[in-house]
């Protein structure tokens, strides 16, 4: 054994002493105090949520309805800023939408290409050519999601393929979302 020793250089001694040593205490905190850690700064929170109910007086399920009513008030104010926005940022604004749905929904949004604007009645019509897959209802559910966040849409046409493989279905499909001009006002 002294003989081995002899032979492996200091450098190479104190590498693997510290690498030992590293390793550890890696160990040391993912299995021993890592779940202690973050129970522990769970439950600070929770004392802080507290804390701040009985400061303001409020209940925290009455802070949740606020915070809630805030943020809805904030996605009415979008949706009516979308009317004065320039068609481009328009068409921005509503693939932005689809990525954030597909995200949601896990749906791979492999890809979407605005058609050409064109105008029916008051509204200026939005279509897009888009190639999404995912799982029979993870689709079905990403189409429902789109028709509640992007409103008056229609689906012009779809083809839909099952891979065989798996269970995926990829479709393509053309979708026209419809938006208030903005001199048209409600």
């Amino acid at each position: 054994m002294i003989k081995y020793l002899q032979q492996v250089q200091p450098q190479t001694l104190l590498l693997l002493m510290g690498s030992i040593i590293l390793l550890t205490l890696l160990a040391a905190y993912l299995y021993v105090f890592k779940t202690p850690l973050n129970s522990y700064r769970q439950a600070q929170q929770a004392v802080e949520l507290l804390q701040n109910e009985i400061n303001t007086g409020i209940s925290l399920p009455n802070q949740l309805a606020a915070t809630q009513n805030t943020v809805s008030q904030l996605e009415q104010q979008l949706h009516s800023s979308a009317l004065s926005l320039p068609i481009n940022q328009k068409i921005v604004l509503v693939i932005g939408k689809l990525d954030e749905i597909s995200a949601i929904h896990k749906v791979n949004l492999n890809s979407v290409k605005p058609g050409e604007v064109a105008q029916a009645f008051m509204f200026q019509e939005l279509p897009f050519n888009i190639e999404i897959s995912g799982s029979y209802f993870t689709l079905v559910n990403w189409l429902h999601q789109v028709e509640q966040d992007l409103g008056p849409t229609i689906i012009k046409e779809f083809i839909m393929h099952s891979d065989a493989a798996s269970s995926n279905v990829s479709m393509k499909l053309t979708l026209a979302s419809y938006l208030f001009t903005a001199e048209d006002k409600p």
